[in-house]
């Protein structure tokens, strides 16, 4: 059993932190106004930002951990496990701009639903791979992406 880090691009560090102060300066100053509507709106958008940043938060890949008859997609809270008779194809790809249907486009990655009907869980889009089984694909990101398709690839094959 081996384990792949999957890091944040410093574009997804950025990202998460802009939006993170940009969207709780918003609620402080609509909680702090004196009308009625802004204390309310401040306190629903607070909710939103909250249950919004646990979501991204435990939906970004942790760790990929390469077993003997599958691969585990560990998240922050939860993981995706991929069977090894289920897998068609593993590539590394190069780097591109994900065009996402919903989900996150860099707080706290890409993650959710890519056009192509991919479940993303991109942290650095330098490092993408691409994981195609009979029923879904996955895209994901790895430190060591270039080891860890050969890996795959060697165990997988055989």
């Amino acid at each position: 059993m081996n384990t792949y880090q999957s890091k944040s691009s410093i574009f997804v560090k950025i990202a998460t932190a802009s939006i993170l102060i940009v969207v709780t300066m918003i609620a402080i100053m609509l909680t702090t106004t004196d009308k009625s509507y802004g204390l309310m709106g401040g306190v629903i958008l607070s909710l939103l930002i909250f249950g919004s940043v646990i979501y991204f938060y435990s939906n970004s890949l942790k760790k990929i951990i390469i077993e003997k008859d599958s691969i585990i997609l560990q998240k922050n809270i939860g993981q995706i496990k991929i069977l090894k008779v289920d897998i068609i194809e593993v590539s590394r790809l190069s780097y591109s701009n994900l065009t996402m249907t919903y989900g996150s486009k860099g707080f706290f990655g890409f993650i959710g639903k890519t056009m192509d009907d991919s479940i993303s869980l991109v942290k650095d889009r330098k490092n993408m791979l691409r994981i195609t089984t009979k029923n879904k694909k996955y895209l994901f990101s790895s430190l060591n992406s270039d080891q860890l398709v050969q890996e795959m690839k060697r165990i997988y094959n055989n």
